[in-house]
């Protein structure tokens, strides 16, 4: 890969342990703590040489390998169980005057639209 700004002393440093790192497979955190560096400083440096041009943004990983499928685990569907219509609400309309709206059930969604718009009509 070639550069097309130089590059200062502490990102040719830098550069050379990142390609160290990447031939040892170590992650740029793990070579740094290894070596005593500060990784952020590190990781800096690293997106400035990208931006140069010296380094590649990701390198290319391993292709991995595919895994198998696991075992099919057969699954029961059941109807969610009611719940008491005096100790939860399905519809809650809170608005920003601070009038609040709770129904048992779902309203149409006409309706709601028309009472969140102020429609003329909504109370019919």
């Amino acid at each position: 890969m070639t550069t097309t700004e130089p590059l200062t002393e502490s990102e040719q440093q830098a550069l050379e342990q990142m390609r160290e790192a990447q031939e040892l497979g170590s992650t740029l955190k793990d070579h740094a703590a290894k070596i005593g560096l500060d990784v952020r400083q590190l990781y800096e440096l690293r997106r400035r040489l990208v931006r140069k041009g010296a380094f590649e943004a990701h390198p290319r990983r391993k292709a991995r390998k595919p895994r198998k499928a696991g075992a099919f685990i057969p699954v029961r569907v059941v109807p969610a169980a009611p719940a008491p219509s005096s100790t939860s609400l399905t519809c809650r309309l809170v608005h920003p005057s601070g009038w609040v709206l709770e129904c048992d059930g779902l309203p149409p969604a006409t309706w709601i639209a028309a009472v969140l718009t102020g429609g003329a009509h909504a109370a019919s």
